[in-house]
């Protein structure tokens, strides 16, 4: 029987053997199908080291990059992920600011650039913020020239009252009805400048204790008007007084600037950029809003802006000045 024993330990280690060298072979086969996984997801990068059938650990040649190899190419792994992160800071920055989800994977996933219902969304809602962007800074000419001037000759403070009386109304309606700020902002900045600018002309005038009560009763109606105390009517009433208000402040300009022979202290980047501004909110308001009270404010408010625009290119050489109302007479 020891005899027997002894003869059958050769045999007993061939078996082991044979066993570990398919266990190795299993766990290089699994290997091998990890290391496939991960060069699927990496794009197809470089080749895995994995055990040999005779247990040694015999690397493989790695295959280079596409970045490059050696650091080079390990670098280019964690760059590989950049496009991605990219498209997905660009999906967070447009969705939902300027396009809706489904527009987004039209225009960018999809590369659909004729789709015209997204278009017209995209356009819309750009030149909204443009118009927002650059009412911070559109009567900051006008506010400049009476400040260093010194005078406000040449402005019609009943004509500022009655435009804000329109921004006031455009914007409590707007906040009212839910409106996105894109389609009215511009109205917010817009309020602030032209207060600024009646005061100044009150200032100027020799008036600053009414310039100061008119901005206190001014900023004290706002805040009632804004407030829950305020019925949607009055709200809407409010609104529709802004048509025959921007009539009455822009003829009021116009006969100022007629009476005078000269725009006086009025800005024309001012007023282009008013003009501008008001053409291209038709074109938003009817997008964003759909609401007909306010694309007919906008087109209101071309027409008559246009027309202050046309005396400033007719009173273009005229100099500010009694002499030039003297010498057009």
């Amino acid at each position: 029987m020891l005899g027997v024993h002894i003869l059958s330990l050769p045999l007993l280690r061939m078996r082991r053997r044979e066993r570990k060298r398919r266990l190795r072979t299993a766990e290089g086969g699994t290997l091998r199908r990890e290391c496939g996984r991960m060069r699927t997801s990496l794009g197809g990068g470089g080749a895995c080291a994995v055990s040999g059938s005779a247990g040694a650990s015999a690397p493989a040649p790695q295959a280079p990059w596409r970045h490059g190899g050696g650091s080079a190419g390990r670098a280019g792994v964690g760059a590989r992920p950049f496009p991605k992160m990219a498209a997905a800071a660009l999906q967070g920055l447009l969705v939902p600011h300027l396009l809706p989800e489904r527009c987004y994977d039209e225009l960018f996933l999809r590369f659909n650039l004729l789709h015209v219902p997204c278009l017209k969304i995209l356009v819309s809602k750009g030149l909204g913020i443009a118009i927002v962007a650059g009412s911070l800074m559109v009567k900051l000419p006008q506010v400049f020239k009476i400040l260093g001037a010194k005078s406000a000759m040449g402005l019609s403070f009943h004509s500022i009252l009655l435009e804000l009386l329109a921004l006031t109304g455009t914007m409590v309606y707007s906040v009212a009805n839910g409106f996105p700020f894109s389609a009215w902002g511009e109205a917010l900045f817009l309020m602030l400048q032209t207060v600024t600018i009646g005061f100044l002309t009150q200032h100027f005038g020799g008036r600053t204790t009414q310039g100061i009560s008119f901005l206190v009763l001014y900023f004290a109606l706002l805040c009632l008007l804004l407030s829950p105390l305020t019925p949607q009517a009055m709200v809407t009433l409010l609104q529709a007084t802004n048509v025959p208000a921007i009539i009455i402040s822009r003829l009021l300009q116009a006969a100022t600037n007629y009476r005078n022979g000269h725009t006086g202290q009025l800005s024309a980047v001012t007023v282009f950029l008013l003009f501008g501004g008001s053409l291209a909110r038709i074109f938003t308001s009817v997008q964003e809003t759909g609401d007909p009270l306010m694309a007919l404010t906008y087109v209101v408010s071309s027409l008559c802006n246009g027309v202050i625009a046309g005396q400033l290119l007719y009173y273009w050489q005229v100099p500010a000045g009694v002499e030039a109302r003297k010498k057009r007479e």
